[in-house]
């Protein structure tokens, strides 16, 4: 077994129930990455209503994010098994019934209503994936190695997954094509819960007792100051991402418009794969908090020059350095929940720093909107980046007052190779 020292990703690949684990995860997390597209054409399709259709992509994404911490809740409650699989179920019918629907021709009100239902039972594929990756790498070298690649596969879904979704467009009905979705879920996460690991994330009580004491009660981890420090830079790095998938086309509309704007953003997400690789390979010193600051500050810094690039190579290079800083934020604020989540929140806690993610990215793309069409491009971008630098600040003085204490100290070893 290799030590913090040596460790490499193909000894994280060699690892005995890392493969069938990772390997049925993303099977079932591939799903999320096909069905947006086919989502948005089947409504429009049915009802002849772009409108609807962009009302029915909102209901998915915010019943999916908004239900988030309350689906963790239920997984550390009553067991990983037993909720995902009912979940996926639940996942699958609903995205049948969309295809169906669609494909018949549904009224709004109804597609309506199925694309919230989706997005309310979605299951946490990916945070359970993340939980566990703690245990079924052996030291904190080879859980860094881990949840680095987690990261960059991920990145690869979505940088795949809409052009793989747009070209089964062009012979499958966008109706019948969600059910290509609703079948990798199904059978991906079904494989999944069947594995050992997943079975092995038992049900977790919220009391602790002590010799002597009545049981006390562990009050949630968002209403712990740290823990918010840990979840503003994801909240950050979302709103970031959000802002740039307005600006970005904005930014390219006389330089080549859709097609430079859609190579500029996959040049983000492969700057950002890029990034999650180099991050899992290096020694990076500093506690969770100074880490989460500095690169999420960095990559506020990089793509904020954006307001000063003019033409499509200009903006891709501005793009392909701050993805660079894009996983590597995202890689620290999951280790560093799996530590704060301790045994008893561990989904609760990386499934907080999914949700401010998507929360932040929501935000961003709202209000860099608004700023663009108000104010111009150029303003828009530097309003934004103030307003998340001081999301910044205030996650620095959450996270460093107490940068000496032993929780910290904890989790800096989890995230450091030795």
């Amino acid at each position: 077994m290799s030590n913090s020292v040596t460790a490499r990703y193909v000894d994280l690949l060699a690892l005995p129930q890392v493969r069938p684990t990772f390997t049925t995860a993303i099977i079932g997390r591939a799903a999320y990455a096909l069905v947006l597209l086919p989502l948005f054409y089947a409504v429009t399709d049915a009802t002849g209503s772009i409108a609807v259709a962009g009302v029915s992509l909102a209901l998915y994404g915010a019943t999916a994010s908004f239900l988030a911490p309350v689906r963790a809740w239920l997984i550390d409650h009553l067991g990983a098994r037993r909720v995902l699989t009912v979940l996926v179920l639940l996942f699958g019918g609903a995205l049948s019934a969309l295809a169906m629907t669609s494909w018949l021709g549904g009224t709004g009100g109804l597609l309506l209503v199925l694309a919230a239902t989706a997005g309310a039972v979605a299951p946490p594929l990916g945070p359970t994936m993340r939980v566990a990756w703690g245990t079924i790498t052996p030291n904190a070298a080879l859980l860094k190695k881990g949840l680095s690649f987690d990261a960059v596969v991920e990145e690869l879904l979505y940088l795949m997954g809409p052009a793989i979704a747009g070209l089964g467009l062009a012979f499958i009905a966008p109706g019948p094509a969600l059910l290509v979705p609703a079948a990798l879920v199904i059978i991906g996460g079904l494989l999944f819960v069947a594995t050992p690991t997943v079975g092995s994330m038992t049900p977790r009580t919220r009391a602790t007792t002590e010799p002597g004491h009545e049981p006390k009660k562990i009050k949630p981890l968002i209403f712990e100051g740290r823990f918010v420090g840990l979840l503003l830079p994801a909240l950050v790095v979302g709103a970031i991402s959000g802002t740039l998938t307005v600006a970005v086309p904005v930014a390219l509309a006389e330089y080549g418009g859709s097609t430079a704007a859609g190579i500029a953003l996959g040049l983000f997400a492969g700057g950002s794969a890029l990034g999650g690789l180099l991050y899992g390979a290096l020694r990076v010193p500093g506690s969770p908090a100074r880490q989460l600051v500095v690169l999420a500050g960095a990559l506020l810094v990089s793509s904020s020059l954006l307001a000063f690039a003019t033409g499509a190579v200009a903006v891709s290079s501005v793009l392909v350095v701050a993805g660079l800083f894009f996983s590597p934020v995202m890689i620290v604020a999951y280790v560093a929940a799996h530590s704060a989540g301790g045994q008893h929140r561990q989904n609760s806690a990386t499934t907080w720093v999914n949700t401010s993610h998507n929360l932040g990215g929501a935000a961003g793309s709202a209000l860099a909107g608004v700023l663009i069409q108000a104010a111009g491009l150029v303003p828009a971008i530097l309003s934004m980046a103030a307003a998340t630098l001081c999301l910044l600040v205030v996650s620095a003085l959450l996270g460093w007052k107490d940068d000496n204490s032993e929780h910290d100290a904890e989790s800096e070893r989890a995230l450091e190779v030795l």
